[in-house]
């Protein structure tokens, strides 16, 4: 997982299809960290000296996706080098550890489940053909 800046998605999205990656969940996420990010005004709430409260957050992306555990370190470096700027706020990667995976339309478990190579080759034996000659 890896939270970026989100002009750097792009530049991360095509490092990661570089090394092969197929496919990657990407959502628009806020928090702070040192950066201490802006403040938004929280609801309308005022606190207790009658201050408008506000919380500090800063808009990031963040990006999951599962790869072996030979990847693990390409994957890594390819996310720094793309989504790096040399600024405070650049981002975090942390990679957690996966215990199981199961594709859920065929029941198909842990490496097998992370292969596109057997979606394809699924897709072809079930999916009727739409082109008749």
């Amino acid at each position: 997982m890896a939270m970026i800046q989100p002009s750097k998605l792009d530049d991360v999205k095509i490092a990661l299809v570089e090394i092969g990656i197929q496919g990657m969940t990407v959502t628009g996420v806020k928090g702070f960290g040192r950066q201490k990010g802006r403040p938004l005004a929280f609801l309308g709430l005022r606190d207790i000296q009658g201050k408008p409260f506000t919380v500090d957050f800063v808009p990031k992306v963040r990006i999951e996706l599962v790869v072996p555990s030979d990847m693990t370190d390409l994957v890594v470096d390819s996310i720094v080098r793309a989504a790096q700027t040399g600024k405070i706020g650049d981002g975090k990667v942390f990679v957690l550890p996966v215990s199981k995976v199961v594709r859920i339309r065929t029941g198909e478990r842990d490496q097998i489940a992370l292969s596109i190579a057997a979606v394809a080759a699924n897709s072809e034996e079930t999916s009727p053909s739409r082109f008749h000659p």
